[in-house]
């Protein structure tokens, strides 16, 4: 069931409901698009911050030798508050179920690593 968390459930969300919640503008949502940097520039979600999937990032995020607000941060243009309820939504090129992402893949980490941070992440699906 969407939405539901478990030991291997991951929380999804429809393109409809994120476009509310942009339309919105609530300023408690953060987008993710975790594509290469290309394929961000070429189009994104409004709003959404890149976090290229490179190998040396998802290695660096596996032995937290960088932290998910580094990832975000790196020039300072995204605000990120930890200490708010902060809803945290992922895309990338290929994901289509949240509860079917490969243990060792980039977007299963990153969203392990956001769930210890952010108050819901979810994959938009």
């Amino acid at each position: 069931m969407a939405g539901e968390k478990g030991p291997n459930k991951r929380s999804a969300m429809d393109i409809k409901r994120l476009a509310s919640l942009i339309q919105r503008g609530t300023g408690r949502l953060l987008v993710i698009d975790s594509r290469t940097f290309s394929e961000y520039n070429a189009s994104h979600v409004q709003g959404a911050v890149n976090v290229c999937c490179s190998k040396l990032v998802k290695r660096r995020l596996q032995q937290d030798k960088v932290s998910v607000t580094e990832l975000l941060q790196p020039n300072g243009k995204v605000k990120v508050e930890l200490g708010r309820k902060q809803e945290v939504v992922v895309y990338d090129q290929s994901s289509k179920e949240a509860g079917h992402l490969s243990k060792d893949g980039f977007v299963h980490i990153l969203m392990g690593k956001l769930e210890g941070t952010f108050h819901k992440v979810s994959l938009l699906t």
